[in-house]
């Protein structure tokens, strides 16, 4: 991954503030919102209107910038300003050089990575099912062992219960992960019932 994928949309909308003045005094969002389009395009602006910034996309950033603890921002009564708090400020004077790197005028800001995939091999290799099966390489017999990481339950249909390993299945191969490709198509020969009766 690089910096630039790394950089979320939420740091954007700080830095943004930051640069309107957001450190001592109140920033109108809709300012903040047009400053954080003008610093990322390909991330603020409409799918099908790239000259336009999309609000929700905005509105996003300044919802997951909220979301940080201790808080990073405080707003007007009304709620239509923003100003950084002393923390907020201290998280800027922390990451100012990467951030003015990574904003500089005229440098593409690229789109995020999706890493949904990612994190679901992260569990995988996380759980004790796998981490047995790298010593034994044995597959147990309890379906309900297998449901949480699935994610779905020990009665879901066996369909279901297909199209989520053949997720994961993908992912792994996608991701040259073998180890975990192999546990899963272990449990998928051990068990066909479960799913549909489909083998690998």
């Amino acid at each position: 991954m690089t910096a630039g994928e790394d950089l979320g949309n939420w740091q954007i909308f700080l830095w943004a503030l930051h640069q309107l003045g957001g450190a001592s005094s109140f920033v109108e969002v809709e300012d903040v919102f047009f400053t954080c389009f003008e610093l990322a395009p390909k991330r603020f602006a409409w799918r099908t209107r790239p000259d336009l910034p999309d609000y929700k996309k905005c509105a996003k950033a300044l919802q997951e910038a909220e979301a940080r603890r201790p808080p990073l921002l405080v707003k007007t009564t009304d709620g239509y300003g923003r100003q950084l708090s002393v923390e907020g400020q201290i998280w800027i004077n922390a990451n100012t050089q990467r951030l003015a790197t990574l904003l500089a005028v005229g440098r593409v800001v690229p789109e995020p990575r999706k890493r949904p995939q990612a994190r679901l091999l992260a569990e995988i290799e996380r759980s004790e099912l796998y981490t047995a099966w790298l010593v034994d390489r044995s597959i147990p017999t309890e379906k309900w062992r297998f449901a949480e990481l699935l994610r779905c339950s020990p009665d879901s249909e066996p369909q279901l219960w297909n199209k989520r390993l053949q997720v994961l299945r993908s992912a792994a191969f996608a991701a040259e992960e073998t180890q975990i490709l192999g546990f899963l198509e272990k449990l998928l020969e051990a068990h066909p019932d479960w799913f549909a009766g489909e083998t690998a």
